[in-house]
Parts: C-alpha cells; sequence; structure tokens
C-alpha cells in the first residue's frame, strides 16, 4: 500500500509548502533533467531532507539571496517524482511547463505557497505529450476552480466540485498520484541542484 497524497494536507508537512512534480512514461533522472531546460543537473547522492536544505544553505549563504534550486527524487511503482527545494517557485511552477511531457509523457504537478496566502493551495496541472490536460485551485475553504479542461477529464472535474474536501484523495485515486512519506520526511533520496545562479 502506497502513501498516497492525503498526508500532505494540514498540518502541511514542509516548511513554506511544497512543490512536487511526478511522471510516467520517463524516469526519475530524466524527470529532473526536464525540469531545467538548457542546464545539466548536479546530481548528488542521496540525502535526507535535513541533510539537502543544509546543503542549499551552504551554496547560498555568501550571496545576497537565497537561489539554488534543488530536488530529491525517486520512484513509487511506475510514478517518478520530484520534491522541490529552495526557491523552487519561479523554476518549478512556472506555466510554460507542458514540455517537460513531451514524447508521450504524464506529468503531474502539485503546489502549495504557504508565504502566499493569496494563493489558493493546493495547485494542480496535468499535461500529456506537451498538453495541458488540467489546471485548477483546489482550496477546501474558497474554491476557485477548474482554470482548462481537457480530454476526458470531466470526470474528475464533476467529482471535485462535488467535494471540495475530498480534493488529493480524488486525485490520488484519478491519477494513481503518490508519494512516500517517510522517505521524503525521515529517510534519504537521491538530490540535485537545478539552478545554481
Amino acid at each position: 500500500m502506497t502513501d498516497g497524497l492525503q498526508w500532505l494536507e494540514d498540518p502541511v508537512p514542509l516548511p513554506g509548502g511544497y512543490c512536487a512534480v511526478f511522471a510516467r512514461g520517463i524516469d526519475s533522472e530524466e524527470l529532473v533533467r526536464r525540469l531545467a531546460p538548457g542546464t545539466e543537473p548536479r546530481f548528488m547522492g542521496p540525502r535526507t531532507h535535513e541533510a539537502f536544505e543544509d546543503d542549499l544553505f551552504q551554496l547560498d549563504r555568501s550571496k545576497p539571496v537565497d537561489e539554488t534550486v534543488g530536488v530529491r527524487y525517486g520512484s513509487v511503482g511506475d510514478l517518478s517524482f520530484v520534491i522541490g527545494y529552495g526557491p523552487w517557485q519561479e523554476t518549478l511552477s512556472r506555466f510554460d511547463t507542458p514540455e517537460i511531457s513531451h514524447g508521450g509523457a504524464h506529468t503531474y504537478e502539485l503546489y502549495f505557497m504557504a508565504e502566499h496566502p493569496n494563493v489558493p493551495p493546493p495547485h494542480f496541472r496535468y499535461h500529456h505529450d506537451g498538453v495541458y490536460e488540467v489546471m485548477c485551485d483546489l482550496n477546501d475553504d474558497d474554491w476557485v476552480g477548474v482554470v482548462d479542461v481537457l480530454g476526458d477529464n470531466a470526470g474528475l472535474v464533476a467529482a471535485l466540485e462535488a467535494d471540495k474536501r475530498r480534493s488529493m484523495e480524488i486525485l490520488e485515486q484519478r491519477f494513481g498520484l503518490a508519494l512516500p512519506k517517510e522517505a521524503i520526511l525521515t529517510g534519504e533520496l537521491p538530490a540535485a541542484i537545478i539552478k545554481d545562479a
């Protein structure tokens, strides 16, 4: 049995929020490479959550602002995933990300920016083969709704609108999404720097 997504709900387990990107059809290292087009990621060995945060702190300590973006990554069954670290908002939560799904891959993005309470958490996007399929905000208390839907996702939209409090459960069931809670919070996962300037 996998951990699903519901453990990401309140209380949010990672300070500042989270960014999770998932993929089917590409392995986790290829997913990392696609997140930073035009640059080669600096792959590192396994790191715990705390150790990787310390790595980023050391890389940024002489800079006027934090700018190093990294990820820890892995897989669950046929699903690859990355978790963003550092100031990931501009690098990983952009609106031009369908290209990471080129070549027939399916990619899913889920993020919550705790420092921006005006942004409804969490935000979800699904792309297939370079095309947006679904984009929606999933705030329980102030439903914003679906921004864009293509393909066979009308049932998803209806389910989300009918039961706004089960959005994470609905997403994990519809797309088979899961994150390994203990590996992310207390275990070791491979890490990579995807932006360092």
